[in-house]
């Protein structure tokens, strides 16, 4: 059940604390851009376990950490980004905050001992040394073991083996079949609206970890806030432990700093 204001109650997340991922690069809204500093930094104020960030190429080759392919958003820029070199990317400046986008290498350092990564890789698909860069800053930062890797193919295909992949129900049923060994190589991730407690139990008992996404574009057609409430209560009913969320949803999930 849900305490008062709609916080899980002791009986259901205090003794098991959940593991809050943030979508799009942290606390996002009013104060802080996509995937900027200032919203990893909040992230790790308020006690989240990992951090979701969108990574792209520049024209040049740099790995740049931004959501869309190009900077409308938050820059008032409508240029592609893949069509930028870093010495026009970096010169832009989001509103809120200031910043400038910043490089992977960049918040991978700041999430060292603070937070775990989840790499979302966009498309096109890239060289070798995309993903060469990406895996020597994650190494370089205690990470790699630790990160979760959704986005391309090509993105999943070089971290299998090194880092956890995220797969579907029929990904996952397929990786059975073939004998993998799923628990240490996958996660379960699916929108939490679409997850059943069929497939949730058939994780679970396989060792695979959960990971629903309960974002705002989710629930486009719906009261975004009572439909999230809804699926993140039968979530937490099911035990799942780890949830990837828009910042507004928190206020069912994060522990009182004095739990954490």
């Amino acid at each position: 059940m849900l305490g008062h204001a709609g916080i899980p109650s002791p009986a259901l997340a205090a003794d098991r604390p959940v593991k809050i991922i943030a979508h799009r690069g942290g606390v996002v809204g009013e104060e802080h851009a996509e995937n900027s500093p200032a919203a990893l930094r909040a992230a790790i104020d308020r006690g989240y376990w990992m951090v979701e960030v969108d990574v792209r190429e520049s024209k040049d080759g740099h790995l740049v950490v931004q959501h869309d392919p190009d900077f409308q958003r938050f820059f008032g820029d409508d240029s592609l980004l893949a069509e930028m070199t870093w010495e026009q990317i970096r010169r832009l400046r989001a509103a809120p905050g200031n910043s400038r986008p910043p490089e992977f290498h960049e918040l991978a350092a700041m999430c060292r001992g603070k937070l775990e990564m989840m790499l979302d890789t966009k498309p096109p698909e890239h060289p070798e040394a995309f993903f060469r860069s990406m895996e020597a800053s994650l190494r370089e930062n205690g990470l790699l073991a630790g990160a979760f890797v959704i986005g391309t193919e090509q993105a999943r295909a070089w971290f299998h083996g090194k880092a956890r992949v995220g797969v579907d129900r029929e990904q996952l049923k397929k990786a059975v079949a073939a004998g993998e060994e799923v628990r240490s190589l996958y996660f379960l991730f699916e929108h939490g609206r679409d997850l059943d407690a069929e497939t949730v139990r058939y994780a679970q008992k396989l060792g695979v970890a959960v990971v629903p996404s309960i974002n705002v574009f989710h629930y486009a057609d719906t009261d975004h806030a009572k439909a999230a409430e809804t699926d993140i209560r039968r979530m937490l009913e099911l035990g799942v432990e780890y949830f990837q969320i828009d910042s507004p949803y928190d206020i069912w999930l994060r522990q009182p700093a004095a739990d954490r």
